[in-house]
């Protein structure tokens, strides 16, 4: 492990006093993660797109 420092406000939502959703293996929150899941799908040809 890197000894990655993870500052608290990416881990917490103060706002909505809730824990957020990490992505420990990509170090970032999961919604990044799953935006990028998403945007990678958009990229694949359309009929492959379909057979999901």
């Amino acid at each position: 492990m890197g000894g990655e420092f993870v500052r608290a406000s990416r881990l917490y939502d103060v706002e909505a006093s809730e824990p957020l959703r990490f992505d420990w293996a990509k170090m970032q929150p999961l919604a990044e993660s799953q935006t990028e899941v998403e945007q990678a799908l958009h990229r694949l040809p359309d009929e492959d797109a379909r057979a999901r």
